[in-house]
């Protein structure tokens, strides 16, 4: 599953300084795509769509490069007394093409019962 964030940028671009300042302004654009599903923790689990924040770019090859992020998740149930607050790390690749930052995201959709089937 591709996640993309639509720019104007080189295609050689390298500074990471610069990509990080990019990704960062319009992550909010991405930001369900790379938090995945939640359900897998919780039905009640809910992003915290401004918690996300980049710690990290790495060039891992030609016009290939590796984001470190964390962001935040609320799990609220106010029959089971739980209002918490968690931060998940993760990474994701991506790379520039023509135009747009592509990022390589996993999808880790929950299956329905049906798809188990």
């Amino acid at each position: 599953m591709q996640a993309i964030i639509h720019c104007d940028i080189a295609v050689g671009e390298d500074n990471c300084t610069k990509l990080q300042a990019l990704i960062q302004g319009n992550i909010l654009k991405i930001a369900s795509a790379l938090a995945g599903d939640l359900q897998w923790y919780s039905q009640n689990a809910r992003l915290v769509p401004e918690s996300f924040r980049i710690i990290s770019i790495k060039i891992i090859a030609n016009n290939r490069f590796k984001m470190l992020y964390d962001f935040q998740w609320n799990l609220f149930s106010p029959c089971q007394d739980l209002n918490e607050t968690f931060t998940r790390q993760e990474d994701v690749l991506f790379h520039i093409q023509p135009g747009a930052l592509v990022f390589e995201v996993i999808d880790n959709t929950r299956p329905s019962p049906a798809d188990e089937l």
